[in-house]
């Protein structure tokens, strides 16, 4: 409700149709705990914020914005449907990358009405992402909304069903990804300048079941640990995925708990 015209002292504004994605990490306020005053710690934190920052800079969109505010993260760009595929596979390469530091991603990507300038970013398409990610989401996974499923065709990391889901905990989507992204030649001519070392040019490769293996190495370690029952269910939904898709037997609820988790769950 608009009570009186001083109150469009900045003039009239429309929403544009945006494609949207919102995502954050879940656990984040016991990073920050556990990181302290640590510099190197605190450095991790900055570089799993950044990880998808750098992938959105190479959009080359005018139109693209991005808005981050501790843990939580808007991207959005005006709507072309050839766009999706690349920007789900860049959260899916951010979601693989920051587990296998031991992040653990979860969002939403949507279509719909928004405002996102470099100052402040709202709108229904926002609303939407935020619902899915904190209400329907549960899981570290990233949730598709109808109209970016449709727009999919071609992709090899999506789980389709009654919640559609990025889904790139596989050996063939890591080991695709590093054949179609090989290190630049100037990074590593960069490297070699300031190492004073020589590496080769053809970079070395770690296949994707040794990659997945680490994530759930990660997982575990913190399964046996937490003490939270929410926070172990969200993450065991994950373990077990992972476990599966490396062909694996293990399942979560096989792992040793903690007494308080235990009690918890009454086991």
């Amino acid at each position: 409700m608009i009570m009186d015209e001083t109150e469009l002292c900045f003039g009239e504004l429309a929403y544009e149709n945006r494609l949207v994605a919102f995502f954050d990490i879940l656990g984040w306020k016991g990073e920050i705990a556990a990181a302290g005053s640590d510099p190197r710690r605190i450095a991790r934190l900055a570089a799993a914020v950044r990880m998808f920052s750098a992938n959105a800079a190479t959009v080359g969109d005018a139109g693209a914005r991005l808005t981050t505010f501790s843990d939580n993260v808007v991207f959005s760009k005006p709507f072309a449907e050839g766009d999706v595929p690349w920007l789900l596979q860049g959260l899916a390469t951010t979601q693989l990358g920051l587990a296998v530091q031991g992040f653990w991603m979860r969002g939403a990507v949507t279509v719909g009405l928004l405002h996102h300038d470099e100052y402040i970013v709202f709108g229904p398409a926002l609303n939407r992402a935020h619902h899915l990610e904190s209400r329907v989401a549960r899981y570290p996974r990233i949730l598709l909304d109808q109209q970016v499923l449709a727009a999919t065709a071609g992709t090899d990391f999506i789980e389709v069903g009654e919640e559609s889901f990025i889904d790139p905990f596989t050996p063939r989507f890591w080991d695709r990804v590093q054949a179609e992204n090989p290190i630049a030649q100037q990074t590593l001519d960069r490297f070699n300048e300031l190492s004073g070392m020589k590496i080769p040019a053809e970079p070395a490769r770690v296949s994707g079941g040794t990659a997945l293996a680490s994530v759930a190495n990660r997982l575990s370690a913190e399964l046996t640990s937490i003490e939270d029952p929410a926070a172990w269910e969200k993450l065991a939904w994950l373990f077990d995925r992972v476990v599966r898709s490396l062909g694996g037997r293990a399942v979560a609820n096989d792992l040793p708990k903690s007494a308080r988790l235990k009690a918890a769950l009454g086991v």
